[in-house]
């Protein structure tokens, strides 16, 4: 036996399968991003770093990438950007309305927000850890809306919007509204409170979001449920607490962007794999204008073809 395959024995079999996936979306990545049309890709609440999930349109060097974050301090990564895709900040905040708006730095900033905190007798048990929040510290800032962010970008490019913004993200698609109706957002990520009485006021619920973007030709493709905090430092499996918020992937309905140029179905394409969805991946390379698009930019579909299947 080989001083390799001992050492691949030692290895626990999960650990095997994730890098062996790992690998497989690299290789996807490799093979579809130099192909992908022009998109623009929004990253709001763009603390700390881009989600490598999404490296699919960050490797693509026709993308636009823009991180939107008014904490400065928390762009730095932005100075070292090594994707071949373009970067671009916007250090405002993004609101329903834009103009001037208070946000609420909570005492970990990481969950500050444009809605006030306020813990509400329903929660009063269930949130004990209120240094997380307080104290909340109102600051003036200036905000744009979304469609303000985009101009300047080329109308026809896809945009696909990921949003945390600890409870204002519907609002700011409402905000968008023109830009949702003319189909120029073809998918989007987002955080969700579940809670019946958020701790973020007047924040929109994730039952909200479902029934807004549903009536706007989206479907919802995933849902990750985020459940709270053990009062009692539970963890894992152990612990079975209320639902907090969620994690939700929306994208167009196919039939809805069978309708729409070629270049935003591979779009699609892209936002599919960055999820994890490679069945819906294999469904739309059996469009022939894909197909087509896709063969034009020198992509070997039959070796894209097989690696899918094989993550199917």
């Amino acid at each position: 036996m080989s001083l390799l395959h001992s050492l691949k024995t030692l290895v626990p079999g999960p650990v095997k399968r994730g890098l062996k996936r790992f690998s497989a979306v690299s290789r996807v990545v490799q093979q579809l991003a130099p192909c992908l049309p022009g998109v623009v890709c929004v990253d709001v609440g763009a603390s700390y770093y881009p989600h490598a999930r999404w490296r699919v349109f960050l490797e693509s060097p026709r993308t636009q990438w823009i991180a939107v974050e008014p904490n400065v301090a928390n762009l730095g990564y932005i100075q070292s950007w090594h994707w071949p895709s373009e970067v671009r900040a916007v250090t405002t905040g993004l609101s329903q309305h834009g103009g001037t708006q208070t946000l609420y730095i909570t005492n970990i900033d990481s969950g500050s927000s444009l809605l006030e905190p306020v813990i509400t007798p329903g929660m009063t048990q269930r949130i004990q850890n209120r240094e997380y929040y307080f104290p909340v510290r109102p600051v003036p800032i200036d905000t744009l809306t979304l469609p303000q962010v985009l101009e300047g970008t080329p109308v026809d490019s896809p945009v696909f919007v990921k949003l945390d913004t600890q409870g204002t993200e519907l609002s700011i698609l409402t905000g968008a509204h023109t830009l949702l109706q003319s189909r120029r957002i073809v998918g989007i990520e987002m955080e969700s409170t579940l809670q019946a009485q958020p701790v973020m006021q007047g924040a929109g619920k994730f039952w909200q979001a479902c029934q807004y973007l549903e009536e706007l030709g989206f479907e919802l493709l995933h849902v990750k449920p985020i459940y709270g905090p053990s009062r009692f430092g539970n963890a894992g499996v152990r612990a079975h607490t209320f639902l907090n918020e969620c994690d939700a992937v929306f994208a167009l309905r196919p039939d809805v962007a069978r309708g729409m140029a070629v270049e935003v179905r591979v779009a699609l394409l892209g936002f599919y794999v960055t999820n994890g969805f490679y069945e819906e991946s294999l469904s739309i390379l059996e469009d022939a204008q894909v197909a087509a698009f896709l063969e034009q930019r020198g992509c070997d579909q039959s070796r894209l073809v097989r690696t899918l299947r094989a993550m199917a």
